[in-house]
């Protein structure tokens, strides 16, 4: 069956494979460039679902095997995924007024962020991805997935689920990821707390965020990305962020800057920053 989800405004078809090629684990997901299609396992409770989904500038188009009851929770993964539905044009227009970020807003017009297709993915990436480089942090992931992810007849898996996670001891998570074990208690933590009070509290971004800040292992980084990444929080600016504050140190943005910018633009100014520094890195 095909879905079509029309995009609001414009996709960087280019920018988004880039991120999803990053942050791709091997065994999860397949990433055709030439295609611009993403094939992935997507899970619905009990249910495993194959998607094929093929990016273009102005719509998605998701090539499926859900039921039709499925289609609503299909629809609002995807477009969650991908920001399809977001307005970036008030954002782009708050930036004008800051020099740094008009010159990158108008080098690259058409960014929108690329979370995860579920909460549960974002947050245990999250916490595999503290304190480590983006290719460690896949390394990590894609263990986890290889020994906890479903496995669906195409040969792909789906991410872990918070129950799969939190049924293990933490030495059983440090032995499957070869991590330590302070991250591996972390993880077991945050999918414990995810299964029992977190899934309920996803529409209440502020009680999410407090209760997670406030568990062992998670600081204010864990928490802010999450809330970029996760939950889609257009305030966030991640200044903590190596990548941010190197990109911040090569343009010369003063401080005096960063206190003017619009706080519903914080995302939008932290996608501009990891993009140019991805150009800079190539």
């Amino acid at each position: 069956m095909t879905l079509r989800l029309t995009v609001s405004g414009m996709l960087d078809v280019t920018h988004t494979l880039a991120v999803l090629r990053l942050h791709s684990l091997p065994g999860q997901e397949e990433i055709d460039e030439a295609a611009a299609q993403v094939h992935r396992i997507l899970r619905f409770d009990d249910h495993l679902v194959e998607v094929h989904v093929a990016l273009n500038p102005d719509a998605v188009i998701v090539q499926h095997d859900a039921p039709a009851k499925l289609l609503p929770k299909l629809r609002s993964t995807i477009d969650h995924w991908f920001g399809l539905t977001q307005d970036t044009s008030s954002a782009y227009a708050s930036l004008q007024t800051l020099p740094s970020f008009a010159r990158l807003a108008q080098e690259s017009d058409h960014l929108r962020l690329i979370s995860y297709p579920t909460i549960f993915e974002a947050l245990a990436t999250t916490v595999i991805g503290q304190q480590v480089s983006l290719a460690a942090a896949r390394t990590l992931a894609g263990r986890y997935v290889e020994n906890l992810g479903e496995l669906h007849q195409s040969g792909l898996r789906a991410f872990p689920t918070a129950q799969a996670t939190a049924s293990l001891e933490p030495a059983q998570i440090q032995s499957i990821i070869r991590c330590p074990l302070a991250r591996a208690t972390t993880l077991h933590t945050v999918a414990h707390w995810y299964q029992d009070f977190g899934q309920h509290l996803i529409h209440d971004h502020e009680q999410f965020l407090t209760q997670l800040l406030a568990l062992r292992g998670v600081g204010p980084w864990t928490r802010d990305y999450m809330a970029l990444r996760g939950l889609r929080a257009p305030e966030i600016f991640l200044d903590t962020d190596l990548v941010v504050r190197r990109a911040l140190n090569n343009l010369g943005v003063s401080e005096n800057e960063l206190k003017d910018l619009p706080s519903q633009a914080g995302y939008l100014a932290t996608l501009l920053l990891w993009h140019h520094d991805s150009r800079q890195h190539d």
